[in-house]
This record gives structure tokens, C-alpha cells and sequence, in this order.
């Protein structure tokens, strides 16, 4: 019982889920600067799915739980934008934090089901985040909010919200990891990152196998049994206190390489790197700061 009691409701620094927090942020301000073109081509009802198409509903299409179909004709699409620009910078200096944190939940969840045909991982991932930090403290450090309240006393915050997130992080890894032995046997061969790297949907022809190709094949297996391993054991080690801090790094480390070796997956990847930075604990980014140059 006292375990259980430690691992969701003891009292920590919630540093790391402050830094969490920053990096989503930075990640959704990043992706909605990216959809400034295209973003009424995606979201307006007359845009590239043309909502009013009868035919559209007849299959998996459903837009009922987004907020752009309950207004629309009220508010233009484009203010939606304005909204998620506003709070994403919000989110990143930590004003308002649970309002801003609640409406971009609310604006991520109505995106992903106004127009699911261009939904990628880091829909998914952030808005995964999201949804823990509305019941997170995750303002309570690095941000406008916590230098409101410095004259206030308060505890550290107990961490099953943080626990949750965690948890539900690595879910991902324990989900996927079997799925792609079994659909893919080039995960047990080796070959994976290489037939990855080398398709058109992620680079443009001929400019990367290269790397794969190298050392007789070689490069290809470290970096796809790389895969396999950090993806295997993160759901175990990062509970350690020994494997935690190498644990999280390897993650970060994987998903960095990731982003460098198929750019299509860039903000996908650097949203699972936001996630583990909830692993590292507090004393870590202290020591990080303590070393920075002043």
C-alpha cells in the first residue's frame, strides 16, 4: 500500500511537467504557423472535403464533436487560428495556464475531427498531453501564474495527473512495439528504418538511403534493433531510479534521430520527445541550469 501511495499521490517538484508543458506549446505554435496557408483549405466547410457533400457522411466522417461545425456560419474559421496562436503562447509562458490548456484541448479534439484525413501523430500525442495537463499543476512552475502566486504558500502538488500522463505516454511504445513485429517482419530482419527512410512518402527519391546502405548493411540494423530496444524497455526502465535519467535520454536521443533521418515526421517525433521530458526529474533540469552559462 505505501508503494502505491508513493507512485500516485506523493508530493514532487512538478518542474519536469513545467518543461512538458513549455515544449507542447512551442510544438502547437510551430504546427499552427505551418497550416497559416492552408488552414481554411483544411478546416472551411467548403474547403477540400466540401462538408456539404451528402456522400461524405456515409462513411467513418464525423464532425459533430468539433466546435468549427457548432459555429459554423458564426464564427469564421480563421478565428479559430487566432485562438490556437493566442493559446499556445499562453500555454508557453504559463498565463491562464488551465484555460489555455483546456482550449487547445478543446480546439486540437474539434481539428482532428473536422478533417481526419490529414491527422498525423502529433495530433494525436499533443492532445493526448493536453487532455492530463487540464488536471496537471503544470503551471505552477515557469510561468506567469507561479510568479503571481510567489507570496502565496502552497505544497508541492501531488502526482497522479503526472502519473496518468506518464502512463498514458508510454502506452504508445507498449502498443505499438508488437504491432510492428507482427504486420512488419522487417522489424525482425532489420530492414525497417531503411525501407522507412527510403520511401517517397518521407524523402524525396534518392537522397537518404544512402546512410542505410553503408557498412554492409549494418547502420540499418543498428538503428532499427536500436528502435526495438528503447522502445521495449522504456516502458519498464523509466520507473528506476538508476535507469530513469539514461532511460529518458535514450527516448529524447531516438526520436531526435528520428526527426534528422525522415524530416516528414519531424513534429511527431519532437511531440514524443515533449513527453519524455516528464521522465527526467526535477533535480536534473536544476543541475541543467545550474550549468548553463550565465
Amino acid at each position: 500500500m505505501s508503494i502505491w501511495n508513493y507512485f500516485w499521490f506523493d508530493r514532487q517538484d512538478p518542474l519536469p511537467m513545467a518543461v512538458c508543458r513549455i515544449c507542447v506549446g512551442v510544438l502547437l505554435l510551430a504546427m499552427f504557423l505551418a497550416l497559416t496557408p492552408n488552414w481554411d483549405r483544411f478546416y472551411a466547410a467548403d474547403g477540400m472535403l466540401q462538408l456539404d457533400d451528402a456522400q461524405l457522411y456515409a462513411g467513418q466522417y464525423v464532425d459533430w464533436y468539433s466546435l468549427l461545425h457548432w459555429t459554423e456560419g458564426v464564427v469564421p474559421v480563421r478565428a479559430w487560428w487566432y485562438v490556437g496562436i493566442a493559446a499556445s503562447v499562453g500555454l508557453i509562458l504559463g498565463w491562464q495556464t488551465r484555460i489555455m490548456t483546456v482550449a487547445l484541448f478543446a480546439l486540437m479534439t474539434s481539428l482532428i475531427n473536422r478533417n481526419s484525413w490529414i491527422v498525423n501523430g502529433e495530433d494525436l500525442v499533443l492532445r493526448m498531453i493536453l487532455f492530463h495537463g487540464m488536471f496537471s499543476p503544470w503551471g505552477m512552475r515557469l510561468s506567469i501564474d507561479a510568479r503571481r502566486r510567489k507570496d502565496q504558500a502552497r505544497p508541492l502538488p501531488l502526482v497522479w495527473a503526472w502519473r496518468a500522463m506518464q502512463i498514458n505516454f508510454l502506452l504508445i511504445y507498449a502498443i505499438s512495439l508488437p504491432y510492428k513485429f507482427a504486420q512488419e517482419p522487417a522489424w525482425w530482419t532489420g530492414d525497417a528504418m531503411h525501407w522507412t527512410i527510403a520511401s517517397d512518402m518521407w524523402w524525396e527519391k534518392g537522397r537518404m538511403p544512402w546512410i542505410t546502405l553503408a557498412c554492409d548493411g549494418w547502420i540499418r540494423r543498428a538503428m532499427t534493433w536500436g528502435t526495438v530496444i528503447v522502445e521495449g524497455l522504456a516502458p519498464f526502465l523509466v520507473w528506476f531510479r538508476l535507469t530513469r535519467v539514461p532511460m529518458a535520454l535514450s527516448i529524447m536521443a531516438l526520436h531526435v534521430g528520428i526527426a534528422f533521418c525522415i524530416p516528414g515526421v519531424t513534429l511527431f517525433t519532437l511531440s514524443m520527445v515533449a513527453g519524455a521530458a516528464l521522465f527526467l526529474p526535477a533535480e536534473f533540469y536544476q543541475c541543467c541550469a545550474a550549468r548553463a552559462p550565465k
